[in-house]
């Protein structure tokens, strides 16, 4: 189900468009969970090693990691005052010919859908990526993160592309000294008759998740042998770091009176 994730103005020289953000796709794929020996389900807190206690939110800190477990602290004043300067406006830098930018520098896809006051300066855009078989190049800021993104035209609708940035790009150094083949006429011929046989309309949904598929017969052929996970114990006592000092400091604690009980254990359920 596509979601509206930012929604803002898309200024094109001194035109302002008003516009917003929906996702175009999203990797979907049966998730499964980590379960301990005991049947419950595993859960990751923020957990402390030093002080070997479960931490709140209000007690953790940003920090960059220069090495040898040393750290930078930043806090919240200093990254406020580096935050981008909006987040409700996105700037075209330029327009550049669509072939110039090669599809690995794409990391996200978004349908990029005008406001009801935006309509028409949104076709206008549209209509000018298409005549002109150009994309616009912009900055956006999203989560207090920016991003280069490329907007093209889709028919008479606009799409937007993030892009990855010219360094988060890998550069194998075999690409590089690649060089075309001396290949037969011959070979060539063969080669492109074949491909026209093969040539076919794209069908994206000819194609299945087999893996996806298998592992949801799997988990419905089991439904009914589903087990239970027993009930958390919780308390409130304080993590110590070792048993001996819990049961000193449990045998401390003044008006308190220890008490113990015999549970059965839980019947599991035959697989």
């Amino acid at each position: 189900m596509a979601m509206k994730v930012w929604k803002g103005h898309l200024n094109f020289g001194m035109v302002s468009i008003p516009v917003y953000l929906n996702t175009g796709a999203r990797d979907e794929h049966t998730e499964l969970c980590n379960l301990h020996s005991c049947g419950s389900r595993i859960k990751r807190p923020d957990f402390c090693p030093k002080c070997n206690k479960q931490i709140g939110r209000d007690e953790i800190s940003k920090a960059y990691e220069k090495g040898d477990d040393c750290y930078v602290v930043l806090d919240k004043a200093e990254l406020d005052a580096i935050a981008p300067a909006s987040e409700k406006v996105m700037d075209i830098d330029g327009f550049v010919p669509r072939a110039d930018v090669d599809e690995i520098y794409f990391a996200e896809s978004y349908y990029l859908l005008p406001e009801p006051a935006g309509q028409n300066s949104y076709a206008l855009l549209a209509k000018a990526l298409t005549e002109t078989d150009r994309v616009a190049i912009a900055q956006l800021t999203k989560n207090s993160r920016e991003h280069v993104v490329l907007i093209r035209a889709a028919g008479h609708r606009l799409m937007l592309h993030m892009l990855y940035y010219a360094h988060e790009v890998n550069r194998v150094p075999e690409w590089d000294y690649l060089e075309a083949a001396a290949l037969p006429n011959a070979q060539v011929k063969l080669a492109v008759d074949l491909v026209k046989q093969m040539a076919e309309e794209f069908d994206p949904e000819r194609f299945e998740n087999g893996y996806d598929m298998r592992l949801n017969q799997l988990i419905a052929s089991k439904l009914d042998k589903a087990v239970k996970a027993p009930v958390a114990v919780t308390s409130t006592a304080k993590v110590l770091p070792d048993l001996t000092a819990a049961l000193q400091a449990s045998l401390a604690r003044p008006g308190r009176k220890i008490t113990v009980e015999s549970k059965k254990a839980p019947k599991r359920r035959a697989a």
